[in-house]
């Protein structure tokens, strides 16, 4: 290995830590300690960097290595070492305890390591937080400075790996760069466009003044919020009305990306100016709010992986709503044509676009590239593995509704993958930045647009673009605090740039108007293009042209290579061993079924589940020594998709009011730990009005549609009246309804009936349960995989633990009678 590039890569290593991101501890680095196969172990004292850093002074011991650099790299290494970040040491520490930064800094930790070569995880997340409350900010010395240990010692090897990956993804970007101003050349020679030069500038705004207006409707869906998790949740849209139009508007829905806001988007006012209705929905799981309120630690998801069905349905259920409204003659909606509907998302909400335009979450390819990528290469992989939680069912979050759509530095290349990104049909123009540190332009807008196989499909680079150049102005509101680097300049030009070719491509698209193709052309964009941010518009590429350009094998694949088939946990290990090895314990919860899992008042979900997963995840890192924390992941389950959850092991176990089956053969349960039965609530100036030992001709009786109680009544009670309720939040639904003596009995069981009467703050002495012993006996148990008896005894040991006991008695010690008297009954039936 040639020496200067060794020791460029020692430099390099040290400039890495800076991308992480008073006092001095009580045990404090003095050392840094290289680690590199072809030279062995060599070290630098911090004091020698250090005085290089303030006087610019080499030592001998720095020295060694500095020699072989030239003096601009050298400067450069300085510069580096003098950059301070300043950043609160609260946000790093909620940060750091989060699953995508615990990924990030374990990660990092496999190249800052401690003695023995140990991942730093640990040692690195102290000296950060220490760091941060450095007035100066964060920087390399004073990080290395507090790393709680004599020696950092630094895995170079895997340092210098990285850096060459870096280094043939940015050669890569730029030789491809050039394939695509080739490609945007051969197109100009063969358009035939006639005078460019007479175009209107799109770029300038339109004839029509818009109108704004804000909306609010209610949805019914489980969503993680700022405010915590609930079950309804307000949908606030901002629309932007061309006023004067005597035709209806198109519309354009704008999806914003995460922790943006409403508000950042100029461009939907740019939009309504040349005629086209605009919303912006706020998306209330991933906007800027929701992002503040995460890095204050107030939230303690910093992406729920259902945000990527919420956006979709966001989007879904306003066009609902505008059709709603449009059937009631609402003036303002009938100047909107519903027919033509065209979405533009940007970064994140580009995977929303994606799904609306039909991608299907591809839960095999995140599974595989999660795995398998580094997400250091492409941190957009950070937000995208979020959706692996998912449990793995198809969305259908499609909608034929939307004819076309617009994408500005989206993510996806993992999220949908070829597979899925390939159905997309409907017209489709991608827009990326060369310089992009957050979604890598070749990754995710390059090669995602070689696979679509749309016939009107267009890819437009800017360079030297960011992921921000398309979206930023003047103001900056949503990435204050971010690096000059990852922002960029430009950005009122890129903007610009972004305002005109989505005029023209929802003109071209949606109106249906091919005078607007012109601007799509890659000779009008060459016209436009100033040479500060230049803009390369195409209609075709292909990998091979990739491929000729670089000369030589792409580091990421152009076209990835097949889905490999995946085998469940089991096939490669156990549980227990996938947790040790990932750190994560994926469990499935009940949102609807109180007192053992609901949404609390504040948005939290509670319940004896949740405390019971919470103590397992500290049993099993205390008992069977996991090295590093366990991170909890929590999937909602409802009835129809529990057993399906922990037979695809989506979840190592599902915490519910399960009735333990012996005739589930896919499934196995752990041993029962509450006993409970079906029985009728009744308001109590009803009794003696019923008797359930009798027919109950006529009777309205409440159930839950498709549970094993519906079937029970059918049986039991064939002429009486049942009132279905859906089996999500019915005994809510049929509680109220009782109330308003709709129905005159609620059938479920007792526990459930009356954990329902606690949660809605309920007085219980206006309700009873009849009769006294329950009608049926049923045995609750955990549901858990039916091919993992070490699982299945770990679980059953915690059962029978102290610390299970101290949270069923938290939870039920006031329901002790209840429970003893139905087991008294159901041991003597």
């Amino acid at each position: 290995m040639n020496l200067k590039k060794v020791c460029k890569s020692l430099f390099y290593s040290l400039t890495f830590l800076i991308l992480l991101g008073q006092g001095k501890p009580i045990l404090s680095a003095e050392r840094v300690v290289f680690n590199l196969s072809v030279l062995g172990e060599f070290t630098v004292s911090l004091d020698s960097l250090e005085k290089f850093e303030k006087t610019g002074e080499i030592s001998s011991d720095l020295a060694k290595y500095t020699n072989y650099l030239d003096e601009a790299t050298l400067n450069q290494f300085r510069g580096l070492l003098q950059k301070r970040f300043p950043v609160s040491p609260v946000l790093v520490s909620n940060f750091t305890k989060v699953g995508i930064g615990q990924t990030l800094l374990k990660r990092v930790g496999d190249l800052v390591q401690m003695e023995g070569n140990t991942n730093g995880f640990y040692a690195l997340r102290s000296s950060l937080v220490l760091s941060a409350a450095d007035p100066e900010g964060v920087g390399i010395i004073n990080v290395l400075r507090r790393f709680p240990r004599r020696d950092v010692r630094l895995e170079t090897d895997g340092m210098l790996e990285l850096l060459q990956a870096f280094t043939a993804l940015s050669d890569y970007t730029q030789t491809s760069i050039n394939a695509i101003a080739q490609q945007s050349n051969n197109e100009a020679t063969t358009e035939k466009f006639g005078n460019l030069d007479q175009l209107t500038d799109l770029r300038k705004v339109g004839q029509f003044k818009a109108q704004k207006k804000i909306i609010t409707f209610e949805i019914a869906n489980l969503r993680q919020t700022n405010q915590g998790l609930t079950t309804h949740y307000p949908l606030e849209v901002d629309f932007y009305l061309p006023q004067g139009k005597e035709t209806p508007s198109p519309l354009v829905i704008i999806s914003h990306g995460f922790g943006s806001y409403q508000g950042n988007y100029s461009i939907a006012e740019h939009l309504a100016s040349y005629g086209f209705a605009v919303a912006v929905p706020r998306h209330i799981g991933s906007d800027l709010t929701y992002r503040e309120d995460f890095l204050q630690g107030e939230v303690r998801v910093v992406l729920s992986p259902m945000e990527f069905v919420s956006r979709p349905l966001d989007i879904k259920n306003l066009l609902d709503e505008l059709e709603k409204l449009a059937k009631t003659n609402t003036s303002w909606v009938m100047g909107i044509d519903l027919n033509k509907v065209g979405v533009l998302g940007h970064s994140l909400g580009g995977s929303t676009a994606y799904s609306l335009a039909g991608a299907n979450i591809n839960h095999q390819r995140l599974a595989q590239d999660c795995e398998q990528k580094n997400p250091l290469l492409n941190s957009s992989l950070f937000l995208q593995c979020r959706g692996s939680y998912l449990p793995q069912q198809t969305y259908n979050l499609g909608d034929e509704r939307i004819k076309a759509i617009a994408l500005a530095h989206p993510l996806g290349s993992s999220l949908f993958g070829p597979e899925e990104i390939k159905k997309i049909d409907i017209p489709t123009l991608i827009v990326g930045g060369s310089q992009d540190l957050v979604t890598p332009m070749m990754i995710e807008q390059v090669h995602p647009f070689i696979w679509l196989n749309t016939p009107k499909k267009h890819l437009s680079v800017m360079v030297p673009g960011t992921h921000f150049s398309s979206t930023l102005e003047s103001d900056t509101e949503g990435v204050e605090g971010l690096p000059k680097f990852l922002i960029g300049d430009n950005a009122d030009l890129g903007n610009a740039y972004l305002k005109g070719v989505t005029v023209a491509f929802f003109e071209a698209y949606l109106n249906q108007d091919n005078n607007y193709l012109p601007y799509l052309s890659a000779s009008y964009n060459q016209q436009i293009s100033e040479e500060k941010l230049t803009l390369q518009t195409i209609q075709s590429l292909t990998p091979e042209q990739l491929e000729q350009a670089y000369q030589d094998t792409p580091p990421v694949a152009i076209i990835p290579s097949p889905i490999q088939q995946q085998t469940n946990v089991t096939a490669s290990g156990s549980i227990m061993e996938e947790i040790a090895n990932t750190g994560v314990l994926k469990v499935a919860l009940r949102g609807d079924a109180p007192p053992f899992g609901y949404i609390n008042n504040e948005g939290e979900w509670a319940g004896y589940c949740t405390d019971f997963i919470d103590e397992l995840g500290e049993y099993l890192q205390e008992n069977y020594d996991m090295n590093t924390a366990i991170e909890v992941v929590q999937l909602a389950s409802n009835l129809d998709n529990r057993f399906e959850l922990v037979k695809e092991k989506q979840a190592y176990l599902e915490c519910g009011p399960n009735t333990i089956r012996e005739e589930l053969s896919e499934v196995s349960f752990s041993n029962f730990f509450f006993l409970t039965g079906t029985q009728f609530l009744i308001k109590v100036n009803n009794l003696g009005k019923i008797n359930p030992f009798q027919s109950l001709m006529n009777v309205n009786i409440g159930v839950l549609e498709n549970t094993t109680t519906e079937q029970f009544i059918t049986e039991k009670y064939p002429q009486a009246n049942r009132e279905r309720f859906n089996a999500s939040y019915g005994r809510m639904s049929g509680i109220e309804a009782l109330e308003k003596e709709q129905i005159d009995v609620l059938a479920s069981e007792g526990i459930l009936l009356l954990g329902e009467i606690k949660r809605q703050s309920l007085s219980q002495e206006n309700y009873q349960l009849i009769p006294p012993q329950p009608l049926t006996c049923e045995y609750y148990g955990l549901i858990l995989p039916h091919d993992d008896p070490q699982w299945k005894t770990i679980i059953n040991e915690f059962i029978a633990s102290q610390a299970e006991a101290e949270i069923w008695n938290q939870w039920f010690k006031s329901e002790v009678p209840y429970v003893l008297n139905d087991l008294d009954d159901c041991i003597n039936r």
